[in-house]
């Protein structure tokens, strides 16, 4: 079975901006926009120097380190497997359609998955070294007899092996006894295989079908005059500021520096904003127009600062406070607080916001409370006529089977279930039904013609009936029989992988070093909102039927 490599997460979606008069929600230290245009200038340079660098990187300190295992440098020369990674990776994700221009972190995708299979590759080497297990000579000779490169007709040439220097014979017999060491490694832990009673076990989940009536009460359905309700007793947190900031990323000192250019008249403070701020409102002046106060507490590393802040008062200039790693910042107050009015519809909006980000909890208690109140019966056959009374719309679904998290293992280029559900759904209420445990519990435990508890699933309060139980036959869990054991490879593949990645034993340098060696004229902004990329483990065999052109992560003995 082939592994799974995964593209990069989508940009979530944002909540549409409001008219420029209104106050906005957040300033969350907008100095990290910089380093984003740092990192995309990063990405244009990525193959253009580092392929090169080799062992040269290196008259200052040699190869670039990236980490460790078990203290043994995992490093970038050329030639090394990590090299072999970072080529072949970069091959397979242009053959998948991806590109620098595509993506702004494709480079460090690339070297990430690089360094992640050079790790492992490593860790995998050292565990069974340790272990005891040794490659012989003979072994060894006989696995270099039959790599393509040494073969003619056919047969292997020992004039084409000894044509290589002594170096690089040494260097191609090391590179052949890892893959060997490798290949043993994941030899013995497929033989790993799922009992026939343990399939039989995954295959009878998919037997039991239950359909439901129900009813769903959204979260969404909060009634305004709740919201305003809310608002009115957290008003503090709704007061609007004009503010304007300047953001400074060398040094806490400099900040401080520069704040006593604009205390002392020497320097305005849109000046000031204009030639030292490192964040998007510098060009504006410093600007950063009305916010909510919540909003602008979120901008800092403590809420007592925030709240010193917008304390003071009109035309102030704040104190340096430090808002994030590297970054310090200081702040002038441009207007009065401004009360919030809940008469206003976009006030409103913004409190419902808060509430859906902040204070789920109140949506959930109102939303349980309504089903409550509602459907005031445990008896299913009254459930749908008290459901109608109470003004509730009742639906059907089904049927589910004990489902939950809905497994998937990667073949054939796509993600397959590994239980098939009989029931397609279409209402957003129950999206977050199958991945809910105690929906799934509720539903398989609770008596048939009996009404559920409320329950919150998703966006959604969930109060439901069991209508009907039936069972699969065997024909039905044939196919979960016959896709378990890859479901299963799949399995033991990422607990190998993560045994690796999340060893006491590996040493992570990766973001350190990558942002070292990849910076431009400016100092490279790292950044932990990269994306992270599941990478194949490191020699793992990918067994019929599952098939991928994905980059094998075990290299084959380098070709001189």
């Amino acid at each position: 079975m082939a592994s799974q490599i995964n593209s990069p997460e989508g940009t979530e979606s944002k909540k549409a901006p409001k008219k420029d008069a209104a106050p906005k929600r957040g300033i969350k230290n907008p100095f990290v926009y910089v380093g984003t245009i740092i990192l995309l200038v990063i990405t244009i340079v990525a193959f253009v120097f580092i392929p090169s660098l080799g062992g040269s990187y290196g008259s200052a300190g040699g190869a670039p380190k990236f980490g460790s295992w078990n203290g043994k440098p995992i490093t970038y020369t050329s030639g090394s497997y990590f090299a072999s990674q970072v080529s072949k990776i970069n091959e397979y994700l242009k053959q998948q359609g991806l590109s620098e221009q595509n993506f702004q972190l494709y480079a460090y995708q690339v070297w990430r998955m690089a360094f992640q299979s050079a790790a492992i590759r490593t860790g995998v080497v050292d565990t069974v070294q340790r272990a005891g297990y040794k490659v012989t000579d003979k072994g060894l000779d006989e696995a270099i007899a039959q790599l393509d490169q040494f073969k003619v007709d056919g047969v292997f040439s020992i004039e084409k092996y000894n044509a290589l220097s002594l170096a690089s014979r040494m260097s191609l017999r090391d590179s052949t006894k890892e893959d060997l060491v490798v290949r043993r490694y994941y030899e013995d832990m497929y033989t790993i295989s799922p009992s026939t009673a343990e399939m039989a076990f995954v295959a009878s989940m998919a037997k039991p079908q239950r359909s439901i009536s129900y009813v769903a009460i959204p979260l969404s359905d909060y009634p305004a005059e709740e919201v305003a309700a809310w608002g009115q007793k957290n008003a503090d947190l709704f007061k609007s500021y004009g503010v304007s900031r300047i953001t400074i990323t060398s040094s806490e000192a400099d900040a401080k520096k520069v704040l006593k250019q604009v205390r002392d008249n020497k320097l305005s403070f849109e000046d000031a904003a204009k030639s030292h701020s490192k964040d998007s409102y510098a060009d504006k002046g410093g600007d950063a127009g009305n916010v909510f106060a919540y909003a602008f507490e979120q901008g800092f590393l403590k809420k007592e600062d925030a709240a010193k802040v917008l304390a003071l008062p009109k035309g102030e200039v704040s104190d340096v406070f430090k808002i994030a790693d590297k970054a310090w910042a200081f702040f002038r107050i441009n207007t009065d607080p401004a009360a919030p009015d809940f008469t206003n519809q976009a006030t409103l909006d913004e409190v419902k916001a808060y509430l859906n980000e902040k204070e789920r909890g109140t949506l959930e208690s109102w939303a349980i409370a309504k089903a409550t109140s509602a459907i005031s019966t445990t008896d299913g056959a009254q459930f749908e006529a008290i459901a109608k009374k109470a003004g509730l719309q009742v639906k059907k679904a089904g049927p589910f089977i004990v489902n939950i998290g809905n497994p998937t293992f990667y073949a054939y280029g796509q993600q397959i279930p590994l239980l098939q559900s009989p029931f397609a759904n279409s209402d957003p209420a129950l999206q977050a039904a199958e991945q809910d445990e105690a929906f799934m519990t509720e539903l398989f435990t609770q008596t048939k013609g009996k009404v559920s508890k409320p329950l919150v699933v998703g966006e959604a309060v969930i109060v439901f009936a069991v209508t009907a139980d039936a069972a699969a036959g065997d024909s039905d869990t044939a196919m979960v029989k016959f896709a378990y054991p890859y479901f299963h490879q799949q399995v033991v593949d990422s607990q190998t992988r993560d045994t690796f990645t999340k060893s006491k034993k590996l040493k992570d340098e990766f973001n350190t070093t990558f942002f070292k060696v990849f910076q431009t004229g400016n100092s490279a902004a790292k950044s932990s909102a990269a994306t992270t990329t599941t990478v194949p483990a490191a020699g793992a065999p990918a067994p019929a039927p599952a098939t991928s052109t994905a980059p094998t992560t075990v290299a084959p003995a380098a070709k001189k």
